[in-house]
Parts: C-alpha cells; sequence; structure tokens
C-alpha cells in the first residue's frame, strides 16, 4: 500500500473515528429487544428429546407403559389376595 496518498495527522496519533458525542445508555426497548432475541437463540439451538429418535422414545413409553400395568397388576393380586 502506498502510503504517500494516504491522509497524514500532524500529531502522529491515529485516527479513531470516534464520534463526538456517544450516547452510552440502552433504552428499555432496546434492553427487551436484546433478551428476546437471547432466549429466542437459546430456545432455536436446542435439542428436543422427541426430535432425537422417534423409535428410541417410542420404545422407552411402551416399556414404561408395560412396566406400570405389570406393577398395577402384581399390586393389585397382592391387595385381593386372601389372607391365611
Amino acid at each position: 500500500m502506498n502510503t504517500t496518498y494516504a491522509p497524514q495527522r500532524p500529531s502522529g496519533l491515529p485516527d479513531t473515528l470516534r464520534l463526538p458525542s456517544r450516547d452510552t445508555r440502552i433504552t428499555p426497548i432496546d434492553r427487551i429487544a436484546l433478551h428476546v432475541g437471547l432466549h429466542l437463540l437459546i430456545w432455536s439451538t436446542r435439542t428436543p428429546r422427541l426430535a432425537d429418535d422417534r423409535e428410541r422414545h417410542a420404545r422407552v413409553s411402551r416399556t414404561q407403559r408395560a412396566n406400570d400395568i405389570r406393577e398395577h397388576g402384581y399390586l393389585r393380586e397382592a391387595l385381593l389376595a386372601p389372607r391365611l
């Protein structure tokens, strides 16, 4: 890059291109928008259990239901059995 044609500053300090007056306060609307945006990003990157593997989810559900039925039957028989 040819620096002969670049704008030169007499002080030798680099120009930072800062604005003369910058408002550092964040408005409540901007703050709400930032929070909503952050929560949307977090929500969009989640991996729901059902979407991972529908077949595995169905198998676990059937197994749990079968265990519940078997346990219920055992308890029913134990409660209804005649006492000696």
